[in-house]
């Protein structure tokens, strides 16, 4: 969205059919750019409505939920990648009051712990680029790994969803949503563009997910 008019971007999602604020950080570690920090959250989570999930794509996850943990939480993404102990790091975020969702690499697989980190998250995020810059294109292994994580939640009975993050558009939408992913991240190639408002591109998006 437009950083330089903060205020009249958080209206205009809030009178749209988005379901919630995705608030990407990243370190310049766990990929080559900076992405916001803790100062901007609290005046959203003032302005909007919506839930927002954090989406910490850093080196050493529990430094961050610690910054965060002095304001009001919904849910924290955290990075299968950085977690040694994912079930401690799923604990702290609900000591905050959160809830955790598994978040994967483009290029990472779901490894054999899969199954049993999904299910006590709130869902799972799966890039399908790199975080941090714009204009990338999906990567084709995302969408195998998507596919895979579908196959494999269904056959174990656990109705968690698959969240897809990155060039989310009417172009590549209907693919995300065959390989098995539900939620969409919206960003500038999808959501917020010129041509449109932002409640006219939720409703294509949603038409061009579910066309057959």
């Amino acid at each position: 969205m437009d950083i330089g008019h903060l205020s009249d971007a958080i209206d205009k999602v809030n009178r749209s059919d988005v379901a919630f604020w995705h608030y990407d950080v990243v370190d310049g570690v766990f990929n080559q750019c900076l992405i916001l920090g803790d100062l901007l959250y609290p005046y959203l989570k003032e302005k909007s409505r919506l839930p927002i999930e954090i989406h910490l794509a850093v080196e050493q996850p529990e430094r961050y939920i610690d910054i965060f943990s002095r304001y009001k939480l919904d849910y924290i993404a955290v990075h299968a990648e950085t977690m040694n102990e994912p079930e401690r790091v799923f604990r702290r975020i609900r000591e905050c009051g959160a809830l955790p969702v598994l978040a994967y690499r483009a290029e990472t697989p779901p490894g054999e712990d899969f199954v049993d980190l999904a299910k006590k998250c709130a869902w799972v995020l799966k890039l399908t680029v790199n975080p941090g810059f714009s204009g990338q294109k999906i990567q084709d292994a995302a969408v195998r790994h998507i596919r895979e994580m579908s196959d494999r939640l269904i056959h174990a009975g656990i109705g968690c969803r698959i969240q897809a993050d990155g060039n989310v558009n009417e172009k590549t939408v209907h693919t995300l949503y065959e390989a098995g992913a539900r939620i969409f991240t919206g960003g500038s190639s999808g959501l917020f563009t010129k041509e449109r408002s932002i409640q006219e591109n939720v409703v294509r998006l949603i038409q061009s997910a579910q066309c057959s």
